[in-house]
């Protein structure tokens, strides 16, 4: 296997060196004309991407139609630099990292949907209880910190995921069959009447076993229970009172039902119900204009059943202003609360939560004709971890509408989140391990530095640089101790210090009208130091991540091979130390109506894992082998 997967590196990391550049990691047709990209995520603005102090993908409706993404993991799956986590197999939570880091803000619509709960690592969501890809117009990642935006969480970076308008009468029918029992079937339908439109979309997946390649060359069926069904539904209903004013209700729901057996050495599996309810009422003013300001209401419902049962309610207000100060000045002022309140039953005592004020300002000033500098101030007032005041500037030169520098540093101010202060669960009497954590944790905080530059070279090829920095106080981790070669307990505490530094290169390279090149590197090294013993290197990353891709577009097809590989895997958290593996995705237009596709997974039925976790030379979570889904659309 080693030998293969070095064979197969040398080729194909030289290719996508080669074809290094671009700010994104995804392709635009080279037969059309450049449409400068707008991104709002990143300053709370309306910006092209070379005006944009930040490390800035989009992934646009036309590559989510033409790449027929299942869901928004998938998508994920192909921004440079972003690292899609997956507990192994069945209904395990997907994760996604930024810069190397876990802490990173999901938004839908601009409402924060991470949980308040939090779990055993240091993201929030779990990326399966997002909307239908379906609903979703694009995805806008911005990688770097952005706290003093929004607050907790967006360390490593913000997702926003804007859903569709409602300003056309559209429909979708989607049907998919593969491996293993698996079923992909969705139906999205939108319609305007007057000043009223809707938007509802419906996905159901499904599975009922799966099968993994170990480290032996053997393919398996996973020994216990893997089967799993998830529906979700999304509705949208907008009330527009004139041009620039209206109402927004968003209403978001998923339940995942399955099972995510713990190891593969176990046939103990773990049955999971999980379920999200979330609704958000939005009211807008003068939302073409310069002094645009919006105020929002939303409550997410969090539902969990795994050996116990958990229920979160978060609830938050939102208001923001926009006030144009002069032609080249715009200010933004907002306030925030947020009550977070959850109850375990087998892990908590009675009901815990807590909630958090906010205050932010932030100034865009372009000073000169190619020059941006945008400052801000937040100040957080948390019910557990007391009151502070984080600031952010960033600077950016604009060469040409494709090239741009960078410059931005970031304060943090992240809070525990509930089970980081109050989960205790003993499971020792089944043979697992203790989870305690620890009501005195104090907040995380420190500084995040992001350095970039993206640019043309040459009229067919974009490329993008990036490095980032930080280093985090009181950094929160949940320390494992092994107590015999079957258990290991857990418990949470904070550490001295964590440094964070990494390089991210990026290019997209078009051939010409129909074929694109595309790669990325990412090097990532996370360092912690407890009680000043000095910097120990934290194994659970990857040092080394690679994506590329190779597409092919006309009329009627669009064709795409992508690939992601790691090198410098601990053994002692992985099977191996590096794997590759490759995707394959094939999408057919018979007319106007009607697409054909088909989807290979894990092309080369690689064994491999993306969480950390190794018995007996084995991986603890493999990811699933080779998979095929086959499939139609119907527009109209």
């Amino acid at each position: 296997m080693k030998k293969m997967m070095g064979k197969t590196l040398s080729v194909t990391v030289p290719l996508t060196l080669l074809t290094l550049g671009s700010g994104l990691a995804l392709a635009a047709d080279a037969a059309q004309e450049p449409v400068q990209e707008i991104v709002i995520t990143a300053n709370r603005l309306k910006n092209t991407k070379a005006d944009t102090p930040a490390n800035v993908t989009v992934i646009t409706a036309q590559q989510i139609k033409e790449r027929g993404y299942e869901n928004v993991a998938e998508a994920l799956e192909d921004v440079s630099g972003a690292r899609v986590m997956q507990g192994g197999i069945g209904a395990g939570e997907r994760h996604v990292m930024l810069n190397g880091d876990e802490r990173v803000l999901v938004l839908v619509d601009g409402r924060r949907v991470n949980n308040s709960m939090g779990s055993m690592v240091k993201a929030t969501l779990d990326l399966n209880t997002l909307p239908p890809m379906g609903a979703i117009e694009k995805i806008e990642v911005v990688k770097g910190g952005a706290s003093t935006l929004y607050g907790a969480d967006a360390v490593g970076g913000v997702i926003n995921i804007i859903t569709k308008n409602t300003e056309e009468t559209t429909g979708t029918l989607r049907a998919g069959y593969g491996s293993w029992g698996n079923q992909d079937l969705g139906v999205t339908v939108s319609g305007r009447q007057d000043k009223t439109g809707i938007l509802v979309s419906a996905q159901l997946e499904k599975a009922s076993y799966t099968k993994y390649k170990d480290h032996n060359g053997d393919t398996k069926r996973w020994p216990g229970r893997s089967d799993y069904t998830q529906d979700a539904l999304s509705l949208k209903v907008t009330q527009d009172f004139d041009a620039n004013s209206g109402l927004t209700l968003n209403y978001d729901y998923s339940n995942l039902e399955g099972n995510n057996p713990y190891q593969v050495n176990y046939y103990s599996p773990s049955q999971i119900d999980k379920k999200t309810n979330n609704v958000g009422l939005r009211y807008d003013w003068n939302r073409n204009l310069d002094n645009k300001g919006y105020v929002q209401l939303y409550r997410n419902y969090y539902s969990y059943y795994n050996l116990g049962g958990m229920d979160e309610t978060d609830w938050a207000v939102e208001a923001q202003q926009n006030l144009k100060l002069a032609e080249n000045n715009t200010l933004i002022a907002g306030l925030e609360y947020r009550h977070a309140q959850a109850e375990n039953i087998a892990s908590y005592t009675g009901t815990q939560g807590y909630n958090n004020k906010a205050l932010f300002v932030q100034d865009q000033w372009q000073f000169l004709p190619s020059w941006q500098l945008n400052a801000g101030v937040r100040y957080d007032d948390h019910s557990h971890s007391g009151n502070r005041t984080t600031g952010s500037v960033s600077v950016n030169k604009k060469f040409s509408q494709d090239s741009n520098l960078y410059v931005s540093w970031n304060q943090v101010f992240r809070t525990p989140t509930i089970d980081d202060l109050y989960y205790y669960s003993d499971l020792s009497l089944w043979g697992w391990g203790k989870y305690v954590g620890k009501d005195n944790l104090k907040a995380e905080t420190g500084n995040v530095w992001n350095i970039g530059y993206n640019f043309k070279a040459t009229p067919k090829t974009d490329v993008s640089i990036n490095a980032f920095y930080s280093l985090l106080n009181n950094a929160i981790e949940w320390r494992e101790v092994k107590v015999n070669e079957y258990r290991t307990d857990s418990y949470a505490e904070n550490i001295q210090k964590e440094k964070k530094r990494g390089l991210e290169l990026s290019a997209v390279h078009h051939l010409n009208k129909h074929w694109d090149l595309e790669g990325s590197y990412t090097y990532v090294k996370v360092e912690d130091n407890r009680a000043d013993a000095g910097y120990t290197r934290d194994n659970n990353y990857a040092p080394n991540y690679y994506q590329f891709g190779v597409r092919f577009h006309d009329l009627r097809w669009n064709l795409s091979l992508r690939g992601r590989a790691a090198t410098g895997l601990s053994r002692k958290n992985y099977g191996e130390d590096r794997y590759l593996t490759m995707d394959f995705n094939a999408r057919y237009k018979f007319n106007q109506n009607w697409t054909g596709y088909a989807t290979v997974y894990n092309l080369t039925n690689a064994a491999y894992a993306e969480q950390g976790g190794v018995v007996g030379g084995q991986d603890s979570y493999p990811m699933p082998g080779r998979r095929i889904m086959v499939g139609a659309e119907y527009s109209f």
